[in-house]
């Protein structure tokens, strides 16, 4: 009874009933603000990481692109699957923004106003060992060159959970540096084929950019050509690192050396025996008429020529057999001077004057084309036996203009058959009829079937095509490339090709041949030598005669233009940023 006198508000406070359920009910708001918080951050970190891991996308095909940089404002139009324009184009299109109304190939639902920009820069520590990417000279770079890239990515990600306290996004930064092309690569078997035709006599442009660098007045073509080779080399890795090159038992950067027409092998016997004569050391070399020995025309079934002792003398292409000694090790400078491709380049020391062009049987580069993959093919195997993976590289150097007279037939070996071998030379026994270069007719649409007098850049763009769908990356080097057509009277090139044939689709290669994208200079020698390359990205061009490579226009001398197929060899990497 005396309960009922205390006041309302004391028995409230002196009754302990419900005390559990207000501590669970503060337990339960803390555990679910906690559970909220940490779902809500890790769908942030997520965001995060898939930023991150776009930046160093970014970062590294900004990197491959090196050093044709472009310019943030350039359109890009880039989507999957497009060549390489410039580090920006590749910036955008590895990002999660959207450039010129393309998406990059990360966007992601979870990233959204995503923008991405870039520094490009000249780092000391990438120059330096073990990295060794010498800063390049190019527009867009800083008056110091660059090597290395910056990039700096953000975007907002929609929280879940936020709203709750007012705040419904987030933004987020990720950055990543990377090289230009220059980290490690897969063992390489390269072929390089050089144009040793009389007109690699003639003096080389001045945008070849030979004359400075050779100190010569006036280099001529083939002075220039070897000089490029000698900067890709020193470039390239030909044995294992922290090895001797040469006592190396594993597989490395190898290189052969290719010229045509073919050298006659009574004085230039290298691929035989595998040394280098002295005759080559840039003096007294001839050259034998192109032919054909066991060939059905239509195929390339036998594409070595003759060689069989007590048989005319069918001269090699392959002056240089596949080596890793032209350096003494990777990180050497210099090339060694007793090496047969350092005396094929006139290296200093060797005491040669390096390759001549000799000439007299006018330029058919198909057969050449053909014989040089088949021997990176026999190089792949022999690497694939030993337990190493390789990747076929073809480097070809011409000025694309083919137009081997028929009259240049060898006929020496006695007609059709020589010790029971069928012999197919540029004469009339061919699909096609060429009185003389200006003067191609034939009514078969197959004239142009290898080998044949008639349409012989086409012959030269099938070939290297058919190196691109064996899987060999095929680089061209246009070096004072024709772009009329043809037909195009006394300044025609590639007159051999003025009948009509078949349209090389261009599907495993840069371009179609002949190409309707060249406004009046379809077939023409400029538009043979960029359609043999694999992709745009690997055609380059000095631009001498208005040949232009839409993709490369940054190199148009030919040391520089070497450097940078050497480089492209080669990836980019991720480094810590502030390197």
């Amino acid at each position: 009874m005396r309960d009922c006198n205390i006041p309302l508000t004391r028995r409230l406070l002196k009754d302990e009933r419900g005390q559990t359920a207000a501590v669970v009910l503060v337990v339960i708001f803390v555990l679910l603000a906690l559970s909220v918080t940490g779902i809500e951050a890790g769908h942030v970190y997520y965001a995060y990481r898939l930023l991150q891991a776009s930046t160093n996308a970014a970062a590294l095909a900004a990197g491959e692109a090196m050093p044709t940089i472009g310019t943030s404002s350039e359109t890009c139009t880039s989507s999957a699957g497009q060549s390489i324009n410039s580090s920006y184009c590749n910036l955008y299109l590895y990002s999660s923004a959207t450039q010129d109304g393309v998406k990059g190939l990360n966007t992601n639902n979870m990233l959204t106003n995503a923008s991405i920009g870039a520094n490009f820069y000249c780092s000391t520590v990438t120059a330096g060992a073990p990295i060794n990417v010498a800063c390049a000279t190019a527009t867009g770079c800083p008056s110091s060159g660059c090597n290395a890239v910056t990039a700096t990515q953000t975007a907002k990600v929609n929280l879940w959970f936020g709203g709750v306290v007012g705040l419904r996004s987030m933004t987020l930064s990720a950055t990543a540096s990377a090289t230009m092309k220059g980290g490690a690569h897969p063992p390489y078997n390269i072929a390089v084929i050089i144009d040793t035709t009389a007109s690699m006599k003639d003096a080389a442009s001045t945008s070849d950019g030979c004359s400075s660098t050779l100190g010569i007045g006036s280099p001529s073509q083939i002075e220039c050509a070897v000089y490029g080779l000698e900067q890709m080399l020193l470039e390239m890795y030909p044995c294992e690192n922290s090895s001797t090159c040469g006592t190396s038992t594993g597989f490395a950067d190898s290189v052969s050396l290719f010229v045509f027409p073919a050298l006659a092998l009574s004085n230039s016997d290298y691929s035989k025996n595998n040394n280098f004569n002295n005759d080559y050391c840039g003096t007294g070399d001839s050259t034998v008429p192109y032919n054909f020995i066991n060939v059905t025309a239509g195929t390339s079934q036998n594409l070595s020529m003759e060689s069989t002792s007590g048989q005319t003398d069918a001269g090699t292409y392959q002056i240089v057999p596949f080596e890793t000694t032209y350096k003494a090790s990777n990180t050497a400078t210099t090339l060694a001077t007793g090496d047969a491709l350092s005396k094929a380049v006139g290296y200093s020391g060797t005491s040669c004057s390096g390759l001549s062009a000799p000439g007299g049987q006018g330029t058919y580069y198909a057969q050449v084309i053909y014989a040089a993959q088949s021997a990176l093919l026999s190089q792949q195997t022999t690497a694939t036996k030993a337990g190493y993976t390789t990747q076929n590289v073809m480097i070809i150097l011409s000025d694309g203009d083919a137009y081997a007279s028929n009259s240049l037939a060898n006929t020496s070996l006695g007609g059709n058959t020589q010790n029971g071998n069928q012999i197919v030379a540029l004469s009339g026994t061919l699909n096609g009829t060429c009185t003389s270069s200006g003067n191609c007719t034939s009514t078969s649409a197959s004239s142009y079937t290898y080998p044949s007098a008639i349409g012989q850049c086409w012959q030269a763009v099938k070939a290297a095509e058919d190196a691109t769908s064996a899987g060999t990356k095929v680089y061209t080097v246009a070096m004072g490339s024709e772009t009329a057509a043809p037909n195009a009277g006394s300044s025609a090139s590639c007159q051999t090709d003025q009948v009509s044939e078949t349209t090389l689709s261009g599907a495993t290669g840069s371009e179609s041949y002949p190409s309707s994208a060249y406004a009046g200079k379809a077939g023409s020698a400029c538009n043979a030598i960029g359609a043999m390359a694999s992709t745009s990205n690997t055609f380059y061009s000095d631009a001498s005669s208005g040949c232009t490579s839409s993709q490369n226009s940054e190199y148009t001398t030919i040391g520089g233009i070497f450097k940078a197929v050497g480089n492209s060899l080669t990836y980019s990497r991720l480094i810590p940023n502030g390197s």
